[in-house]
């Protein structure tokens, strides 16, 4: 139940309406109840409330919704504008990125929700001639001049969102709360898994429906697993695409029908990749803004350094946690399932492999990728060590084979073997 919630939280949390829509519903609210509660003047008028009669308020009210609909029309075509430039520039998937941001929701929200307070008003407003609303008039001659500082704010946040550097920064912020919620600590132990595994000796389970595995609840498999007296091993991790018919897990020893389709409702698949339990997908979306600046359109390879350092500061936040927990076991502290997970290694081919792959005829791009991974080098363990040296190598051969100018290959070559000396001295 947990996964599901969690899942359905990061959808409205990327969503443009989610938050607007609950504005709105306290905007409508506040309207009710300022309505029902004017403030008699008398007098001894109190200056900051509306002074006008009752005749003139629909009236005053009706120009501000005026210009409140026109308002809101613009932050909505700015918005849209700004939202087409990110997909163009930076890559469509970078869009999830722009609708999650508080700022622009707030902002969306503040807008839409003005409007509603004030029709709300209005509509209270006309055939009252006994009373002046004088309190809800207030408000929302406040809330109108907030969207006026707002409209500021917002054009300036948007004009400073679709900046490269600013994006490739909260899109790392993401990663990292991603490896924080994610990864365990180092010091965390982990179950040893059984000699044999279900796949070698289990009933295999087909999959009866396809798409993008972005959760999955595995604490359901366990309990499922206990009851069942059995072990369960999962064939994919959160964020591979999955087709139906595909043997997605297996069980041993064999179970009923009906724990098969419990094992099922465990996987919740969607149309796209999603971090929920996938630490890879901010590493993509980094990925391809990074792509995008490679791309012979743009040619733009200090986006691609910039990525690079972004992915780089990443990695070493990884390098200090623990491994995902892939070996999971019931209460008994009896193995109840096996799920694949991300290795180091993997991370590290992710972050850079079609980086390396389209820098091919970008020296300034091949010689930062090994400046990073000599960076991170000095902070491996053995094993970290050896994936990066690799990496290291592989980046080089690359470079030999599509780099023309003997000086720039002769820089990758000395700035790849100061960083593998670096290894062999931390071992030493």
């Amino acid at each position: 139940m947990f996964t599901r919630l969690l899942t359905l939280w990061h959808s409205l949390r990327s969503s443009l309406w989610a938050l607007p829509i609950l504005m709105v519903i306290l905007a409508g609210i506040a309207a009710v109840l300022a309505v029902q509660m004017p403030v008699r003047q008398g007098d001894d008028p109190v200056w900051f409330l509306y002074s006008g009669d009752a005749e003139e308020a629909p009236q005053f009210l009706s120009n501000l919704v005026t210009a409140m609909i026109t308002m809101a029309t613009l932050v909505v075509s700015i918005t849209m504008v700004v939202l087409t430039l990110a997909a163009q520039q930076l890559g469509p998937r970078l869009i999830r990125s722009f609708m999650a941001d508080r700022r622009t929701q707030l902002t969306l929200g503040l807008f839409v929700s003005t409007v509603i307070y004030l029709l709300l008003v209005l509509r209270s407003a006309y055939g009252s001639f006994e009373k002046v609303p004088n309190l809800a008039v207030t408000g929302g001659t406040v809330l109108v001049l907030l969207c006026l500082v707002a409209l500021l704010v917002f054009v300036h946040h948007l004009a400073r969102s679709i900046i490269a550097d600013n994006t490739i920064d909260r899109v790392g912020e993401a990663l990292d709360d991603d490896i924080a919620r994610l990864l365990p600590e180092s010091n965390s132990e982990q179950a040893t898994a059984p000699d044999k595994h279900p796949s070698e000796t289990g009933t295999a389970l087909q999959l009866h429906k396809s798409g993008y595995a972005q959760a999955v609840n595995y604490t359901g498999l366990v309990d499922i697993a206990r009851h069942a007296d059995a072990v369960i091993e999962l064939s994919f991790k959160p964020g591979r695409h999955v087709v139906e018919g595909i043997t997605f897990a297996w069980i041993a020893p064999a179970a009923k029908d009906d724990v098969h389709e419990k094992i099922e409702d465990c996987i919740f698949l969607g149309g796209e990749r999603a971090s929920v339990q996938d630490l890879e997908t901010s590493i993509r979306q980094l990925v391809e803004v990074a792509l995008r600046a490679l791309s012979p359109s743009i040619s733009d390879p200090f986006t691609a350094t910039a990525v690079i350092d972004r992915l780089t500061t990443s990695l070493a936040k990884i390098m200090k946690r623990g491994v995902p927990q892939w070996v999971w076991t019931d209460e008994d502290d009896k193995v109840r399932l096996l799920a694949p997970r991300s290795t180091f290694a993997d991370i590290v081919q992710e972050s850079f492999r079609q980086i390396r792959q389209h820098a091919q005829d970008q020296p300034a791009v091949l010689i930062r990728l090994v400046e990073s991974l000599g960076q991170l080098m000095q902070q491996a363990d053995e094993a970290q060590g050896d994936v990066l040296e690799e990496q290291i190598e592989i980046v080089v051969e690359t470079g030999r084979r599509s780099i023309v100018q003997k000086q720039d290959l002769e820089t990758l070559e000395r700035r790849a073997k100061f960083a593998l000396d670096r290894k062999t001295a931390k071992v030493r």
